[in-house]
């Protein structure tokens, strides 16, 4: 896939790109250069649910497979260059249900080094899920020496 088809394919036919895009990132690379068009047809078919014909299904499974084709750093530069922002924020939004747009209830945590999860159930629409956090070192704050002085250092009150 050459950069023109890939901006083609994102601007003219936005829906077979997105899906054929979740394919391969559903799929990998591995899959779709190995699979026969019958089982990625399949995937694709599960994917759309019946909400698109057979030349849909056709049109995907090819975005997919010549999404496939592109190296990673091909794929990410044609992306930029079409416009497509990777960096978007999180989906989610934390202590709120993705599903209702209620308050979440908490119940049990689990702690790792680097990461938290807490199990949420919807009161409003009976959903259930988890929710993590990742713990990421930033810097040691307000050190104080063995009299209890600050101690002042570079980043001392960010």
């Amino acid at each position: 896939m050459t950069y023109k088809e890939f901006q083609k394919l994102y601007s003219k036919d936005p829906v077979t790109f997105h899906l054929g895009l979740e394919i391969f990132e559903q799929c990998g690379r591995n899959t779709i250069t190995r699979s026969t068009d019958q089982e990625l047809y399949a995937s694709v078919a599960e994917l759309l649910s019946g909400f698109f014909a057979a030349d849909k299904a056709r049109g995907v499974v090819k975005a997919a497979r010549d999404l496939a084709g592109l190296k990673s750093v091909e794929l990410l530069a044609y992306a930029a260059h079409c416009g497509i922002r990777l960096e978007d924020g999180p989906i989610d939004e934390p202590e709120i249900c993705p599903i209702c747009g209620n308050s979440l209830h908490y119940g049990a945590n689990e702690v790792t080094d680097e990461l938290r999860t807490k199990e949420w159930v919807c009161e409003s629409c009976g959903a259930t899920g988890k929710e993590d956090y990742r713990m990421v070192f930033d810097c040691h704050y307000y050190v104080k020496d063995r009299e209890g002085r600050l101690v002042g250092r570079p980043n001392q009150n960010k």
